[in-house]
């Protein structure tokens, strides 16, 4: 499996990448020089066809491409400047300068500064710092480092950004540049080939879509009438085009059972499939029921597809729902977002609940409540989101109080006759 990687930088900053890129043979390398920051957002929409993830050169062209919009975080990626970055560039300066004892220096974080002073014994330096994080354009940390040289001229500049220094030494400003060292890029690469191999596998997961038409109620005569079967008809033409779409296979398992066979990575690339749902009440006069299955095998697939099935059944109005390798369940709602909740917890958690509530109970609630942003709930909203009764719901918001998971907060007076509802605060 060859990955191709986008290299983007000053054209030094770079060259060292591909240089020690050299030990990865399943990298392929493709370079993008620029002379200043601004131009990423030309190069990436130009090029990105030609590439699986970017290798930036440093922040600050990281963090302006994910301002722009024109990446996302999780295909991008750039070599930290740790301590050895800013001592080399350290000794290049007592090299060149006779003792030098204040500077300006942008970019790297206060509190890495602080801990490079006390490990290396730097008190004796003054620095006077512009970190940030995101993107700040290059005109403003040059106006952050020209001021400071007006204010003290025997100050030295060090910056993490080629554009400021070049700009810096054209002005006659002391200045040196900080770059990533190569032990950073060796780790970044390192940790670059782990995150597209585990990317590349979990894109390339099982993934079951299954797709059930409804029981409605009807005459069994019309259940097994020819309109039934042109109905059904209907819909297969439907759910092929669509698993031609996702580059899947097509199997009807039984009567009203559809199965679609695919990969995680094609179920990702598309929107979650809601418009099915639509589109087999228009198009064929059958509402269905849809939910997915990842699995690392296709039995797992299958008895997860079957899972959220089960799950789905148990719903009213339109939610998709998934259950992945890890048991782990997501309720996809249309036009509103997903919640997702775990089987299991903790070992913390189940010694509290002592197996008197099971764990995806506790975890489904939880995630619900973050969902709704709501920490205070009565046993209605429980009922309503555990699809379960009142009855059933005040016996596990009890268990949860007795375990330290939630405390009574108050009271809500019902509408018409009756005893007040007891409001829980979870403790999350």
């Amino acid at each position: 499996m060859k990955t191709r990687v986008g290299v983007i930088g000053p054209e030094d900053s770079a060259r060292i990448i591909e240089e020690m890129a050299g030990d990865f043979p399943d990298f392929v390398i493709e370079s993008f020089y620029y002379k200043k920051t601004e131009e990423t957002e030309q190069i990436i929409p130009a090029n990105r066809h030609r590439v699986d993830v970017w290798l930036f050169s440093g922040q600050a062209p990281h963090a302006y491409a994910l301002y722009h919009g024109l990446i996302s975080e999780e295909e991008a990626f750039f070599p930290p400047l740790h301590g050895s970055s800013l001592l080399g560039t350290l000794l290049e300066v007592l090299r060149n300068n006779d003792r030098p004892s204040s500077f300006t220096i942008d970019t790297i974080d206060e509190k890495e500064l602080k801990e490079i002073k006390k490990t290396h014994y730097l008190s004796d330096f003054v620095f006077t710092t512009y970190p940030y994080t995101g993107y700040k354009s290059s005109e403003e940390i040059i106006r952050f480092h020209l001021e400071q040289h007006k204010k003290h001229p025997e100050t030295i500049a060090l910056t993490c950004v080629r554009h400021v220094f070049t700009e810096l030494r054209k002005q006659g400003v002391p200045v040196y540049r900080i770059t990533a060292s190569r032990s950073a890029i060796r780790e970044t690469l390192k940790y670059l080939r782990e995150k597209t191999s585990a990317v590349w596998y979990r894109s390339h997961q099982l993934a079951i879509i299954g797709i059930e038409t409804l029981e409605q109620d009807s005459p069994r005569e019309e259940y097994y009438s020819y309109r039934r079967r042109h109905k059904e008809l209907d819909l297969k033409r439907m759910l092929l085009r669509y698993a031609e779409d996702i580059k899947g296979s097509f199997v009807q398992t039984g009567d009203g059972l559809f199965l679609i066979f695919t990969t995680r990575g094609e179920v990702e690339s598309h929107p979650v499939p809601f418009f099915l749902i639509e589109e087999a009440v228009l198009q064929a006069g059958l509402p269905v029921r849809l939910a997915l299955g990842y699995g690392k095998s296709v039995l797992e697939a299958e008895e997860h597809v079957h899972q959220a099935l089960r799950e789905a059944r148990r719903r009213e109005g339109q939610v998709i729902i998934s259950v992945n390798e890890n048991n782990e369940m997501t309720e996809y709602f249309a036009g509103e977002g997903s919640l997702s909740y775990a089987s299991q917890l903790g070992p913390d958690w189940s010694d509290k609940l002592k197996g008197k509530v099971a764990p995806g109970i506790v975890s489904k609630i939880f995630s619900y409540a973050r969902y709704h942003q709501q920490q205070e709930v009565t046993a209605r909203d429980i009922a309503r989101w555990l699809t379960s009764s009142e009855r059933n719901a005040r016996r596990i918001l009890h268990e949860l109080e007795e375990a330290g998971l939630a405390k009574v907060s108050g009271e809500e007076q019902e509408v018409r006759r009756g005893r007040p509802r007891k409001v829980f605060a979870l403790q999350f």
